[in-house]
């Protein structure tokens, strides 16, 4: 047991650097798309004065309305004006670009930290298993896994009592970022809820699953280790 938690405990702490960086990775796919799959539509004005040197939103200019007559009359009131660049909504093809690449890079940081030290755990336990010197546990590595993902099932339970009076404001855009390794799948299971009290519970308890992908992985790297397969060797070395 003290070898279990162990090993749930390294690999939760792994979840938290994958998360780390899978929010960079939402973040940097997030800004691509917006460049790629939305325009400039117009801009927001601010204004300074000699009096005043913070800056005072004038105006929002939109380039369809035409010529931009506001900009004289404040610059003839002695306002230095400065613009903020207003970007049309990301296209529907672009959100499913950014959800679904942002998604496979996530997912496979996440794969990449858990497989590795799990099959070779496999590996290790499948010699001593063989010379009488541990207990088989083929589950072993499920086990490992359903242990690191406890404080993602802990953080659930917190959302369904924040849901029904807790914290009813709740901001589901926060626990998207808190597992940014799932941002994806948890941004089309909100589909746009702003607080968790607005949240269908049959969309929270789809929540429940994202976590299983991390027993699921550790449990199947545990035993390919077990049983010496490696898909490495396999995909690199042809049979002859």
């Amino acid at each position: 047991m003290k070898e279990l938690l162990k090993n749930g405990g390294s690999l939760f702490l792994k979840t938290i650097i994958v998360n780390i960086m899978c929010f960079f990775v939402v973040i940097s796919f997030s800004v691509l798309t917006t460049a790629v799959f939305s325009k400039n539509i117009g801009y927001t004005a601010y204004g300074t004065t000699s009096t005043s040197s913070e800056q005072t939103e004038l105006y929002k200019y939109y380039y369809e309305d035409g010529d931009d007559t506001q900009r004289q009359v404040y610059e003839e009131q002695g306002y230095d004006i400065v613009t903020s660049t207003i970007r049309s909504e990301i296209s529907g093809a672009g959100t499913v670009v950014f959800l679904t690449v942002s998604q496979i890079f996530c997912t496979l940081i996440l794969i990449s930290f858990i497989y590795p030290k799990i099959w070779q755990l496999g590996t290790n336990d499948s010699n001593l298993v063989r010379f009488k010197h541990k207990k088989e546990d083929k589950l072993k590595g499920f086990k490992i896994g359903a242990l690191a993902v406890i404080p993602h099932y802990i953080f659930l339970l917190f959302l369904v009592a924040a849901k029904y009076g807790v914290m009813p404001s709740f901001p589901m855009a926060l626990y998207k970022f808190l597992n940014s390794s799932f941002y994806s799948f948890i941004d089309i299971i909100v589909s746009g809820t702003i607080a968790v009290s607005d949240l269908a519970l049959w969309r929270l308890l789809l929540l429940f699953i994202l976590p299983l992908l991390i027993p699921a992985v550790a449990g199947a790297a545990y035993l390919l280790g077990y049983n010496n397969f490696s898909i490495g060797e396999k995909l690199v070395y042809k049979k002859k």
